[in-house]
């Protein structure tokens, strides 16, 4: 029961990081045209987008990073950073169409709540308390946004034009902790995955932001 309960939540792992790292591939690509990078940029960018945060939390819990130990997500990095390169360099119009942006802002609330679900599950599994679960997985969730923005010069979104970012890996990490408490994590990752997402959107579509200091 045990060990079946463990390949559940390994299982459980992968998927989240899996699916969180191909829709952050995307985002970072898009980062790199709107830079006015070329496709190694969008690769670069795209690699750091899905691979940064997730190589940051590794490192803070002593764990082997996960994309050399599972070389397949570099190549998927790669592959899908030039791939929306490559799409969008020939169909330059499509970012202003209002499906693929809808399209792209729900691909960006689910890799929120796979990478955040990730951290904390990664935690967890490595032995740590709720607490550091949480903070790994907010950090999984923005921390190559951040990075990726530094590195295309300019202030990271998540600090300027937050829409519940932040705040919504925050309570989704701890809606996660909860219910798997309670219940079996396949059904707690699920309720806190559509948690998250349904969050996100909302704070899209009516522009929920935290209060800003203003001189």
């Amino acid at each position: 029961m045990h060990i079946n309960q463990s390949y559940q939540i390994s299982l459980l792992l992968q998927c989240f990081m899996l699916f969180g790292v191909a829709a952050a591939s995307i985002s970072g690509a898009i980062r790199a045209i709107e830079s006015k990078m070329d496709i190694t940029g969008a690769i670069l960018l795209a690699f750091i987008t899905a691979s940064a945060g997730g190589t940051i939390r590794d490192i803070i819990l002593n764990s082997q990073v996960f994309w050399i130990r599972e070389q397949i997500y570099i190549w998927l990095t790669c592959i899908i950073g030039a791939a929306t390169f490559i799409f969008i360099y020939y169909k330059g119009r499509i970012l202003g169409n209002r499906k693929i942006n809808f399209i792209l802002i729900v691909t960006d609330a689910m890799g929120i709540a796979a990478f955040s679900l990730a951290g904390v599950e990664k935690a967890l599994a490595l032995g740590q308390n709720n607490s550091i679960a949480i903070i790994m997985g907010v950090w999984t969730a923005i921390g190559g946004g951040v990075i990726a923005d530094v590195i295309s010069n300019r202030v990271p979104l998540v600090f300027t034009q937050e829409l519940l970012y932040i705040t919504v890996a925050f309570f989704g990490s701890v809606c996660y902790l909860i219910l798997a408490s309670n219940i079996n994590h396949p059904a707690a990752s699920i309720i806190a995955a559509i948690f998250m997402i349904c969050l996100r959107l909302l704070s899209v579509k009516y522009k929920w932001t935290l209060p800003t200091m203003h001189s």
